[in-house]
């Protein structure tokens, strides 16, 4: 840990060099932690290549960069323990009260969403698999669900559905070798897409228009800002003062009791995650939650384990718990010492500098190994999927997801489809560094909606093994259509007559 850190430390020194004396990294919003991740990456793939058997490499990858690698799940509930506890300083009405649809409604439409491009992966996959990749490959029907599989699964995922792809009912061998392929393509291209699509939104007027928006577009450097930092760096990130005095500082540093409480947070939520998950645990020895014992079919296993109350709610990210243990411990101060002892500007910018950190291990611990001779098969495939990812971004989020920070929740779906939800955090780091719109906290609110069953849930895993290789592709094809075309036009409907009530 230790050495992840100094190397985390490193990088980010580096990367603040580098963008202070490039100034067009700082004329493209580029964050500093993107920059140090991707020197990471580049320095680490480049000492794997070079030095593959040197038992100095080998030690580092068992070590610090095995340690980097799990930051960004447990950094990302750091975030989300703050987002609760800090009471918004943002002006602008949260989307819970200037839609009239009340707090449900947003969150719901962006579950709704999840649905939508998730589903939309294995639809597009079948219709190209039918289309182009059957007539020309022996491969099985469920061939359509590596999009899923890799952009909205990633590796974790691919290692799963590997199990199950290779049964004997599917009979796709490689099918573990082209998951982690495609979800290895999926990570890259949404880094890469990602920042295109920033830049295209901040020229059309996509980004929500926050105080850290409007602040960052002033002209001249932030006063007392180190030479070469300019109006791109988001200013009241620089002069926000840290741990505004709440508690003697004799008795203990202002800035050490701000910690505590998102500590606290992140610990009430460590242990509601527990209480679920061993509640779910003693209910499946009961009655009709009751699971079978283990058969010989492997890919059958997995399939009964997703459909487990445990793995139901196992499915639940940490950070979702973290959330509400923002809340618990914002509402228990309040109500016992005062909203007073809390500084919700001194929360804020240590749940920056969480993402900072994530954005670093995130980018520099990318895993690119899985590049293979087998790009060409999933070459189709993966166009396919690039396609209908872009196309949710720029075309159906601006349709379906609350207009004050569509552009802001769609990056974060956009990152979560092509590979992690980090990858989308990273893109929304760039243009909401505060957090100071509801999209984060709308994302995590509604992930229970789709975490269970879609992009790694039960049905990414029932769907080949219960249909796909039992009916026609054609006729699975056609059906996900129908059903991707009434959840679009539901989730278009909705979102009109939220406008037209708000307008009148």
């Amino acid at each position: 840990m230790i050495a992840a850190i100094s190397i985390a430390s490193a990088l980010l020194l580096v990367g603040l060099v580098v963008r202070q004396s490039m100034g067009w990294f700082a004329s493209a919003r580029i964050p500093v932690s993107l920059i140090a991740g991707a020197i990471g990456l580049l320095v680490w793939q480049t000492c794997q290549f070079a030095f593959p058997s040197n038992d100095w490499v080998q030690s580092l990858e068992t070590g610090p960069i095995a340690s980097l690698r799990q930051w960004p799940g447990w950094l990302i509930a750091v975030v989300f323990a703050g987002m609760l506890l800090a009471k918004t300083n943002n002006n602008q009405p949260s989307s819970s009260h200037t839609e009239s649809g009340g707090g449900f409604s947003p969150v719901a439409r962006e579950g709704l969403m999840v649905w939508i491009i998730v589903l939309g992966q294995t639809t597009v996959g079948l219709w190209v698999t039918w289309l182009f990749i059957q007539p020309w490959f022996e491969l099985p029907n469920s061939t359509a669900m590596l999009i899923e599989t890799g952009f909205a699964g990633g590796h974790g995922t691919a290692a799963a559905m590997g199990t199950v792809l290779q049964s004997d009912s599917i009979g796709l061998v490689e099918g573990l070798d082209l998951g982690i392929l495609m979800a290895t393509a999926g990570l890259v291209y949404g880094l890469i897409a990602g920042m295109v699509c920033i830049h295209i939104g901040i020229r059309a007027g996509w980004t929500a228009r926050t105080e850290t928006s409007v602040d960052s577009e002033q002209t001249g450097p932030v006063p007392g800002a180190a030479k070469g930092v300019g109006k791109a760096d988001v200013p009241n990130r620089g002069t926000t003062p840290m741990g505004v005095a709440r508690v003697n500082g004799d008795a203990m540093d202002p800035l050490l009791l701000q910690i505590v409480w998102i500590a606290l947070a992140f610990g009430i939520g460590v242990g509601l995650q527990a209480a679920v998950g061993g509640l779910a645990g003693v209910l499946e020895t009961w009655g009709p939650f009751a699971t079978e014992a283990v058969s010989d079919d492997a890919s059958r296993d997995v399939l009964r384990g997703r459909l487990s109350l445990t793995s139901i709610v196992g499915s639940f990210p940490l950070f979702i718990y973290t959330l509400f243990g923002g809340a618990i411990v914002r509402a228990l101060v309040v109500r016992t010492a005062g909203a007073h002892w809390i500084d919700s500007d001194s929360i804020t910018r240590l749940s920056g500098t969480s993402m900072d950190l994530l954005v670093v291990a995130a980018v520099s611990t990318l895993n690119l190994e899985a590049v293979a001779s087998l790009w060409l098969a999933l070459l189709i495939l993966l166009i396919a999927g690039i396609v209908w990812s872009t196309f949710c971004l720029l075309v159906l989020s601006r349709k379906i997801l609350p207009r004050e920070h569509w552009f802001e929740l769609g990056l974060i779906n956009f990152g979560m489809s092509t590979g992690t939800t980090a990858t989308g955090f990273v893109l929304l780091r760039v243009i909401d560094p505060d957090l100071r719109t509801k999209a984060a906290e709308h994302y995590a609110l509604a992930a229970p909606l789709s975490a269970p069953f879609i992009g790694g849930g039960m049905l990414t895993v029932g769907l080949p093994l219960l249909l796909l290789e039992r009916v026609p592709i054609a006729v699975s094809a056609i059906g996900m259509t129908a059903i991707q075309v009434v959840l679009i036009g539901l989730a278009i409907r909705w979102k009109n007559r939220v406008d037209h009530e708000d307008q009148s």
